[in-house]
């Protein structure tokens, strides 16, 4: 008599393959990642592994070949909408598995097999798994009381159903034919449009488009001289665009080529993109990073290791934190005279590293580019703020980084070309039904730049914990349960909701917009720009004086290509009477408020609440000074965050 072995768990074949499962979750760059990647490797894994336990229970032992052990493989990447190499090894180890007759629980899976390798009209491996899980049911039913398998199966179905794991997507991917149940499709992640160190490059920050889709969006702005290409850039689904501008050097430079001012995320749609340019205007010869601010910086080393040839160009005051780590250690492969810091006439360089070759001016200085430098500003504890402003000759176009942008009412196209996050923000509460059209865009635009710019704007009224998380799980209508998916925590959670219906915040965004008038961002004239406004200003009068015929200025945000009548080139925002260096000028104005003469911010005293308490408060622990400008403070006994405080702004 034979006596049955007890089950001694998981050999170490399964024990490997299991955890090379995990990890191909985790890493492939697919639509099942976009928002789970980690719960899926896990799932995965936790799957995978009931299954091998199962068998052990029903049988009491393994079979002969350790392969039926994963036979339940197939219809795990069926559920979870993935093919992997997985199927393709059992299939091609059939042989192994018709040969171990040594017990009846095979002869199922021998006939699913012989059909499957038999079958010449099969058209995908998916197809033959289907028809494997059709051809299985004596074994489920054996050992339905005792598979770990379906029971870890139910419970991931759950919590997907209960918006703890958003698998919808996922499970929508694997039915091809069916239509999506949301107002607004999920747009598919493919590989032209992922880029996998996105979450390391900037610094584990939950970024729209670290770790998700990253679509590229390309325009012309002068036709055959200036292209610029728009990414989405945000956090808790108030996206914006982020932007780099591509310029044709001209004959009169050394060598022809292409000039790329802050590159964005180097996703394999952009980089061929910017390989068609290059094509019909010849090589990339310079990169420059026109800024110090985390977003940009954050993408040019990976942008700039695409083009080992080009010179690229630093500006000036580079800082890091926690650690002070240079620029090179970033990933850039340029080294020696390849990688220079931009020169400032009349000052040293900055870092000792760039001080061989900072005599030599760039090769597009004079001839296509003059430029005039801002800054570096140092903090008192930590940071910088520093920025160039390029001028390029032949087009008469201003390129700069953050100083001024412009709003208008119409989303730019990189948002509306994923309009999820558009629909999010334009609904008044958690539980609104709202319709896709251009009004309710608009809307959703607005609200997402009131949050961009001033962080809190004084028309929301903040929920409780309780409540947000009772309407997270009940009240969102079906529909619109993908609208946050891969920006807010779980999907749905809309913690707010806005006072006075559609129409209430239209004087706030007016406030800030006026038209599309230029204007410098709340966040510099409160927190950075107004502790050195004297140096401010002497910038601004330097770059209306020595570019006063400028007819574009393309900046880094927001909107594009803001044009005076008759320049060149489509697109872009102009008025019948426009004079750009003027508005240029005025952006700055908030800067030269006195006590004598106020002048106010950019945007509703209420609206700047929360950034007068910042500023507040990052003065009163030391890590920047005191503001030099005096605008009123209204902000401080006006909005939410009014408080009394002993701090006071002097004027000069």
């Amino acid at each position: 008599m034979t006596t049955r072995q007890e089950p001694r768990g998981l050999r170490p074949f399964n024990i490997t393959a299991l955890a090379l499962l995990a990890v191909v979750a985790w890493f492939s760059p697919t639509p099942t990642t976009r928002t789970n990647q980690p719960l899926v490797g896990c799932a995965a894994f936790v799957v995978v592994w009931s299954s091998s336990s199962s068998l052990s229970l029903r049988h009491g032992r393994f079979p002969t070949s350790s392969l039926p052990s994963f036979a339940e493989a197939p219809r795990l990447s069926l559920r979870l909408g993935r093919r992997r190499s997985l199927h393709h090894y059992t299939m091609t180890n059939n042989d192994n598995l018709l040969n171990d007759r040594s017990d009846e629980f095979d002869k199922p899976r021998q006939t699913k097999y012989r059909n499957s390798t038999s079958n010449s009209n099969s058209n995908s491996q998916l197809s033959r798994a289907t028809d494997g899980a059709s051809g299985d049911n004596d074994y489920t039913a054996g050992v339905a009381a005792m598979n770990r398998r379906q029971w870890s199966i139910q419970f991931m179905s759950t919590a997907a159903s209960l918006g703890v794991v958003p698998l919808a997507p996922t499970l929508a991917a694997a039915s091809f034919e069916q239509p999506s149940p949301y107002l607004v499709p999920t747009p598919p992640l493919t590989r032209d449009l992922y880029w996998p160190t996105g979450k390391v490059a900037f610094s584990l920050l939950p970024l729209a488009g670290t770790s998700t889709r990253r679509k590229t969006v390309e325009q012309e702005i002068v036709p055959g001289q200036i292209w610029c290409h728009d990414q989405i850039q945000g956090i808790v689904n108030v996206n914006v665009p982020v932007r780099q501008t591509v310029v044709k050097l001209s004959n009169f430079s050394n060598h022809q080529g292409l000039w790329v001012h802050n590159p964005v995320a180097p996703t394999p749609e952009l980089i061929h993109m910017v390989q068609r340019l290059e094509e019909q205007h010849g090589p990339v010869r310079h990169i420059v990073l026109g800024t110090v601010a985390l977003e940009h910086k954050a993408t040019f080393a990976a942008f700039a290791s695409y083009f080992p040839k080009a010179t690229v160009w630093i500006q000036p005051g580079q800082w890091a934190f926690p650690l002070n780590i240079p620029i090179e250690l970033y990933g850039l492969k340029q080294r020696g005279p390849r990688l220079r810091e931009l020169p400032v006439p009349g000052r040293p360089v900055t870092a000792r590293q760039y001080q061989y070759y900072s005599v030599e001016p760039p090769e597009w200085l004079g001839t296509d580019f003059e430029y005039e430098v801002l800054g570096p500003f140092r903090f008192q504890s930590v940071g910088a703020f520093s920025e160039t402003a390029f001028y390029h000759k032949p087009t008469k176009s201003l390129i700069v980084t953050d100083t001024v942008c412009s709003v208008t009412a119409d989303p730019p196209a990189i948002v509306q070309e994923d309009p999820r996050a558009l629909l999010y923000h334009a609904r008044n509460s958690a539980s609104d039904v709202i319709e896709d059209t251009m009004e309710t865009r608009q809307r959703g635009w607005r609200r997402m730049v009131q949050f961009g710019l001033v962080f809190f704007p004084s028309k929301i009224q903040v929920q409780t914990l309780q409540q947000a998380l009772y309407d997270a799980t009940y009240n969102v209508p079906r529909n619109f349960q993908n609208l946050g998916e891969g920006a807010i925590p779980g999907g749905r959670l809309y913690p707010w909701t806005w006072d006075g219906g559609d129409s209430a915040d239209e004087d706030n965004f007016e406030a800030i917009s006026q038209g599309g008038k230029l204007f410098c961002p709340p966040i510099l004239t409160k927190l950075i720009l107004d502790r050195e406004p004297e140096a401010t200003l002497a910038w601004v009068d330097r770059v209306v004086q020595r570019f006063d015929q400028t007819e574009r200025i393309i900046p880094s945000h927001l909107n594009n290509n803001i044009q005076q009548p008759g320049a060149g080139g489509g697109g872009g925002s102009s008025s019948s009477s426009r004079k750009l260096m003027p508005e240029f000028y005025a952006a700055f104005d908030p800067l030269r408020s006195r006590p004598d003469n106020l002048v106010p911010q950019r945007a509703l005293a209420e609206d700047l609440a929360l950034l007068q308490k910042a500023s507040d408060l990052l003065t009163k622990y030391g890590i920047v000074g005191q503001s030099l400008v005096c605008d009123g403070e209204p902000a401080r006994v006006r909005g939410k965050f009014r408080f009394a405080s002993s701090l006071s702004s002097k004027g000069k």
